[in-house]
């Protein structure tokens, strides 16, 4: 009986290794028949034939098959299919989408535009207006000055755009002058040559005859640091109210 068993068990498995002989030489000489797809994404469509066709594939590229990318330069292959890596038989036929080159045109020249209509032009572009800086310039408030990236870059890379943007001319600073007790008609005078804004007020609310009426008080006060845009009050009376 013991006899009997080992010869089973022979028998077992040399019929084990039978089968798993036979499946490997069947697995060998179908994949004996299978190539490897190489990568040819982001190439010319020349350049990614000429793979094909030494790996024993071969690409086709239709012209109504086309995609546009913002990574993949204007007429490379964008996509194909089988992908890179796939397992095929040889003579297989490979799809290749080629790239339109990015949707986005080129980045337009934007200085000396008004900002709504910087920011109007850079929407038609397909581009995103991401900063706004201001800085005090010649030009007329609200005109850029310049941008970032500069015109005539792609957009490709990246669709943000950042201006600087004027904020009119640098208004001049000076000391406050001490105005207290001057007449007002002679006052008035110096803040006008310096293109200085300002009002007057009495007490009365009414002014009468400027020719009588001295400062009293002013804001802001002698020996402070102001701007020429900024708007000076002057509280005058008449020279018995002091």
């Amino acid at each position: 009986m013991k006899k009997l068993l080992i010869v089973a068990g022979y028998f077992v498995l040399a019929g084990l290794v039978f089968a798993a002989a036979l499946w490997f030489t069947l697995v060998s000489a179908v994949r004996g028949g299978v190539v490897t797809v190489p990568d040819v994404t982001g190439v010319p469509l020349s350049v990614a034939e000429r793979r094909l066709e030494k790996a024993g594939l071969h690409g086709s590229a239709k012209d109504n098959q086309t995609v546009y990318s913002d990574f993949v330069k204007l007429g490379a292959v964008a996509i194909q299919d089988p992908p890179a890596g796939s397992k095929v038989k040889p003579a297989r036929i490979v799809d290749l989408v080629l790239s339109r080159g990015s949707k986005r045109e080129v980045i337009p020249d934007l200085s000396g535009l008004s900002l709504p209509d910087a920011a109007e032009m850079i929407s038609t572009y397909q581009l995103r207006l991401t900063g706004v800086a201001r800085a005090f310039d010649d030009r007329t408030e609200g005109t850029v000055i310049s941008q970032a990236p500069t015109a005539g870059s792609s957009g490709i890379v990246d669709n943000r755009v950042k201006l600087l943007v004027s904020r009119g001319k640098q208004p001049l600073a000076f000391l406050m002058p001490d105005f207290r007790g001057q007449l007002l008609t002679r006052v008035k005078k110096k803040l006008n040559r310096r293109g200085i804004r300002y009002i007057v007020k009495t007490f009365a609310n009414q002014i009468e005859d400027e020719n009588v009426l001295f400062v009293k008080e002013q804001y802001p006060l002698p020996g402070y640091r102001v701007f020429s845009e900024q708007t000076i009050t002057l509280q005058v009376v008449k020279r018995e109210a002091f």
